[in-house]
């Protein structure tokens, strides 16, 4: 191959490698899609075994590098359509399975969410003062009775998340450390089965802020059990 063959060649793969790059970052691309199927169909047989499937359609989400999946089970007279989303190019795995979400048991959740808050409240009521806290807990239908209560005991779906909002108009970014800190030592020596932690330390020094508000953002920081956590992990914001 001569020499202004070989310049053809490299301009036309500087050319053409950045547009099908492009295209593939916001269309995917064949081979993607089917090897993201082929693992949906996998993932559908070993999480709900002795169930059929049809996998009714499947377009590429370029916000998220994901294929979203529309899944229909054989059977159903109600033909309810469940969304299911695969991402990775090289191992492709399910990211969101709409029909594990569909089958918690809302109601149930709710009152133990409620529960589990108040529990832990009390359990903090001397350390930290919480302005607002939510926890996100998952159980399928089926696993308990209506009238379960909360306990921190109970075999849950997977660990639960704990969101907090707490007052720091009179601390430091070294009290929030020592305070997150406490936080994680009490969920840990209590043996709570927690994801994660997501920390908001809040102000209330301003007048024109009403006892019902929640303030502004000072600080915020995520931890789990086995985080250890430092002063540099602390987010501090200017307001």
């Amino acid at each position: 191959m001569t020499t202004k063959k070989w310049i053809y060649l490299i301009l036309i793969i500087i050319l053409v490698v950045p547009i099908l790059f492009f295209y593939n970052a916001f269309n995917g691309n064949p081979a993607w899609k089917y090897f993201s199927e082929r693992s949906l169909k996998s993932y559908l047989k070993d999480t709900y075994p002795g169930q059929e499937f049809v996998i009714r359609d499947g377009h590429y989400n370029f916000k998220f590098s994901e294929y979203s999946f529309t899944v229909r089970k054989i059977g159903d007279e109600s033909q309810k359509d469940y969304e299911l989303n695969v991402a990775g190019f090289w191992k492709p795995a399910v990211r969101y399975d709409g029909i594990y979400y569909d089958n918690l048991d809302q109601p149930l959740i709710e009152k133990l969410e409620r529960e589990a808050v108040a529990e832990f409240k009390e359990l903090m009521k001397d350390r930290v003062k919480i302005v607002d806290m939510g926890l996100q807990i998952e159980v399928l239908q089926g696993t308990y009775s209506s009238d379960t209560k909360w306990s921190k005991d109970l075999k849950l779906e997977k660990p639960f998340h704990i969101h907090l909002i707490v007052d720091v108009t009179n601390m430091s970014k070294e009290d929030v450390l020592e305070t997150v800190r406490s936080i994680q030592q009490t969920l840990n020596s209590e043996h709570y089965a927690y994801s994660g932690v997501s920390f908001n330390g809040n102000l209330f020094d301003n007048e024109k802020i009403s006892k019902d508000d929640f303030g502004y953002l000072k600080y915020s920081v995520g931890f789990d059990k086995d985080s250890n956590i430092k002063l540099n992990d602390i987010e501090e914001y200017n307001q």
